[in-house]
């Protein structure tokens, strides 16, 4: 804890736009037979010649861009046209004159006042979204005024502090020129600006393109971010961390042009000379703004593409960032729980350095103190090289104790391994607001205040990423907050799945609706419904499960201190694997036993948890849990809801999850409970042990490993998968990608080759290519999420995911997030046979269209596609290859046609 503490003072410090660049830390790197002090000077001269160099340099590289891209004469062709407008030449050489600019004013360390995008230093796929910025998608024609005419819509400030501190802020931008003066530009919305306190000295300005209604005119796509469990995947037992920064993040990029007449400022509240002959009293935006909708993901987007330049060649032997292979360790003989189950790994067999960015904080991970110092620096001068600003006083020294990154504090402890908590400050915290609820649950409130609900559940959602198992006990709090929309049953929940599914089509063809399909279907309709966002009263009604919840809560948060989640231990600890099972008046597992007579008389559903757990405590209280990994693997698909999600509205079945989550932060367990087929139930030989049966699967002596099949791929285990995919897929040659192909063609990189700065600039393939992703069910989550930042980068490439329903809870909600269309192949096909036990789902990711709905899968025909598929494919094999290939065409006969032809 005092780690902890020192390092959340440490961040506090640099926060300040003033604080100094520790310089100390790059001098400490140079070793000499100079004395540190007498060194400095030298260096401090070296950092000069190196910035004149850096300018040089990019002048340089901005006349071989213009050479290449104009001819040779470029100097002897028109900057403006006859209407006095910049030709494209004229465009380009202002935007060099301005990158210019910023350089000139930067020092060895950082961009001083501002920066902008060195384009022609990006890879040649990208260096048009550089220039312009990303597209923005207009699903209606921006805002305009009312009368046509710019009216004063930005109010005075009465406080005069505020009034300073604001004109502080909105000059500080116009200096860096990320708002231009609209002279030229016919205005037709302006966005209006306040301050709102930030910590307890400084202030944040809001541009609010909300209540100018240009937010209601735009569509962003969702996107992912690293988690917590993406960083852990790249720790071992020996790793460092290093932190640092981009500064102005989201004013980095460009904002398209397309925009630019919709974000009006005016300036006349916070000038002092608005009198003055010859004052512009309209600016706008050239820069992506905070507080407009499509900025984060624009943001994002460019600098992912940068992430791309900074990590380099991963064959180089001399970049940090190299690596050789990934290597899957998974749940099989073999398994090793002291390591991550998807790493890679460098030539030397370390675990190679990798960089994570959560929007802008930046944690870089290494094997060892030396290489991380070496990848986070390559990280910040690449960035700087292509004009990104990377925040050198934001630097620390490496550690394996930083403070917390995605709001969760990562530790390697040597003697321990891979640990996970929250900061003190943030446990009391929590610990304050499940009282504050608590209280006002038992005092009796039926009304309690919207917005604070919204910020303490953010809150709530933040601090629990350190801790998983308290995640399903946030869910009292999404149901009361959504409490007041309606069309809830008595507990609080919406409608049933599957009447909720069946709402979405009425075509008789289709017939019933299964529950494997009614959960596709709404979780896709998720994709193409909007809401309202707040109650017009400003309260809502407590969920009925609110209390159990945050009971539940208070029992996991009593300790006084936050407790140490070990991840991945240090020493080699037991690891479990068992099948549970519950029938009749017996129950079946690594225990066998009969049911008393009050337990007869409950649900199988909860028997079958109830096993589980009985199961659970009885292995605890041997000591054999203690640090262990344990897979328990059962028939019933509530159990595992259940303990992943918490959504049981029994009173009975939460009680018995939160004992299984006490079991955990008590003994340092990590407990996987698995939903597998009756039919593989019944092979293993649990289902038999359950009614007394003692000689089928395992019971009569086969390997329990043998019916684990987390570490095999769907088209390793039916080699009849692959040669359907192909029949229908527009690649007929397609192949699965490699562990290693997640991380470079999954992107669409294909090679890369070195600048004329000896700079490696990676290569991409062309639109239009089509990939398949085959993923192990136990690596899912890692190949999904890297298809997610793919996706992100690149909307003009189709993928294909199929993944068995096997350890679904840990990939689901990826899978749903990505695809446009997705359904399930039950067992019987030739292509997916009985003995495969679970059902397959595929997903089927489609480029992005030029019109609205720009992104297919918003489009309700696609919710409807997933269940006409989910059926053909059950029932003829030629017809939903026929169907499937059809789908797969879809966005290229969409390009041809008009906009109008394309919505309908």
């Amino acid at each position: 804890m005092n780690a902890v503490r020192d390092a959340t003072i440490g961040k506090k410090a640099v926060r300040d736009d003033e604080a100094p660049v520790p310089v100390m830390l790059w001098d400490m790197r140079i070793r000499g037979p100079q004395p540190l002090a007498d060194r400095t000077k030298a260096f401090l001269g070296f950092r000069v010649l190196g910035w004149r160099f850096m300018i040089r340099f990019a002048y340089l590289d901005m006349i071989y861009y213009l050479e290449e891209e104009f001819g040779c004469n470029w100097q002897d062709l028109p900057r403006m046209d006859s209407s006095g407008k910049l030709t494209k030449l004229g465009w380009t050489i202002s935007g060099f004159t301005n990158g210019l600019t910023y350089l000139s004013e930067a020092n060895f360390f950082e961009y001083k006042h501002g920066s902008k995008l060195l384009y022609f230093r990006f890879p040649i796929f990208y260096r048009r979204m550089a220039r312009n910025g990303c597209k923005i998608f207009f699903e209606k024609p921006g805002p305009v005024m009312s009368d046509g005419k710019l009216k004063r819509t930005q109010p005075k400030f009465a406080d005069p502090e505020v009034r300073q501190v604001v004109q502080k802020k909105v000059f500080k931008v116009k200096r860096r020129r990320y708002l231009i003066g609209s002279t030229r530009l016919d205005l037709k919305a302006i966005i209006k600006y306040f301050a709102v306190p930030k910590g307890e000295k400084d202030w944040r300005i809001v541009y609010d393109a909300t209540a100018s209604g240009l937010n209601e005119c735009v569509w962003a796509p969702s996107f992912w971010l690293p988690t917590v469990d993406s960083l852990l995947r790249a720790l071992g037992p020996n790793s460092w961390m290093a932190d640092r920064d981009i500064g102005d993040m989201f004013l980095n990029f460009e904002l398209h042009h397309s925009a630019w007449p919709y974000v009006g400022v005016d300036l006349e509240p916070v000038s002092d000379d608005a009198n003055q002959e010859g004052f512009v009293r309209w600016y706008h935006w050239v820069r992506l703004l905070m507080g407009f909708r499509p900025s984060p993901y624009c943001a994002i987007k460019t600098s992912l593409v940068v992430e791309e330049i900074a990590r380099g060649d991963r064959r180089d032997p001399n970049n940090p960032f190299q690596w050789d292979k990934v290597v899957l360790n998974l749940p099989q003989p073999g398994y090793d729980p002291t390591k991550a189950w998807v790493v890679k790994l460098r030539a030397d067999g370390q675990v190679a350095c990798d960089l994570f960015t959560f929007v802008d904080d930046e944690r870089i991970t290494g094997p060892t103190e030396p290489l991380t110092w070496d990848s986070g620096h390559q990280v910040g001068s690449k960035q700087s090289y292509a004009g990104v600003q990377d925040a050198a006083r934001k630097v620390g020294p490496c550690s394996q104790e930083p403070r917390a990154w995605a709001g969760a504090v990562i530790h390697v402890v040597p003697k321990l391994g891979v640990c996970v908590l929250t900061s003190e400050e943030k446990w009391r915290k929590l610990q304050a607001i499940v009282e504050k609820w608590l209280k006002l649950i038992n005092e009796g409130a039926q009304e309690l205040n919207h917005k604070e609900l919204l910020s303490d559940r953010g809150f709530l959602v933040y601090v629990t990423r350190a801790y998983p198992g308290m995640i399903p006990y946030l869910k009292g709090f999404h149901l009361t907050i959504e409490m007041w929309r309606g069309n809830r049953d008595k507990d609080g929940w919406k409608l049933p799945t599957t009447k909720l599914a069946q709402s979405i089509t009425t075509d008789r063809f289709l017939g019933p609706i299964d529950d494997e399909e009614a959960e596709m279907a709404f979780l896709m309709r998720k994709k193409v419904t909007t809401t309202l966002r707040a109650p017009e009263t400003g309260v809502t009604q407590p969920a009925p499960r609110l209390k159990h919840d945050l009971l539940a809560l208070k029992t996991l948060t009593k300790s006084s201190l936050p407790p140490l989640r070990i991840v991945r231990p240090s020493r080699v600890v037991q690891v479990l694997y068992g099948f549970g099972d519950a029938s009749g008046k017996g129950f079946g597992s690594t225990v066998q036993g009969v049911w008393g007579r009050d337990e007869e008389s409950e649900s199988s559903n909860f028997r079958e948890l109830a096993n589980l757990v009985l199961t659970v405590e009885e292995e605890a209280a041997t000591g054999s849990l203690d640090m262990a990994e344990f897979f328990l693997f059962t028939d019933n698909s509530t159990a595992e809801s259940a303990f992943y999600k918490g959504s049981s509205t029994s009173k009975k079945l939460h009680a018995l999850i939160t004992r299984l989550r006490v079991l955990e932060l008590k003994h340092g367990l990590t407990l996987h409970v698995i939903h597998v087929s009756g039919k593989r139930m019944i092979a293993q030989g649990t289902d038999g042990c359950s009614r007394g049966v003692l000689l089928e699967g395992v019971m009569a002596g086969e390997d329990m490993l043998s019916f684990v099949d987390l570490a095999v791929s769907a088209t390793d285990r039916c080699d009849a998968l692959l040669p359907w995919i192909q029949s229908w897929c527009p690649d007929s040659k397609i192949k699965p990608l490699t562990p290693e192909g997640w991380f470079e063609e999954g992107h669409g990189i294909t090679g890369g080759a070195k600048d004329r700065r000896g700079v490696w600039i990676p290569s991409h393939e062309p639109a239009g290519q089509t990939h398949l992703w085959a993923p192990q069910p136990a690596a899912a989550d890692a190949a999904l999420e890297q298809l997610l930042q793919a996706r992100h980068k690149r909307t003009d490439t189709t993928h294909i995911i199929v993944i068995p329903r096997l350890f679904a809870p840990r990939w689901r909600r990826l899978f749903h997030k990505v695809s446009d269309v997705c359904f399930t192949v039950s067992t019987g096909p030739s292509y997916w046979p009985s003995d495969m036990f679970e059902p397959l789902w595929i997903g089927i990711v489609l480029p992005f269209h030029r019109h609205s709905p720009w992104e297919l899968g918003r489009a309700p025909l696609m919710v409807d596609m997933g269940r006409r598929l989910h059926k053909v494919c059950s029932s003829g094999e030629a017809s939903g290859g026929h169907l499937l290939c059809k789908l797969c065409k879809l966005p290229r006969r969409l390009a041809r046609v008009s906009e109008r032809v394309a919505r309908s």
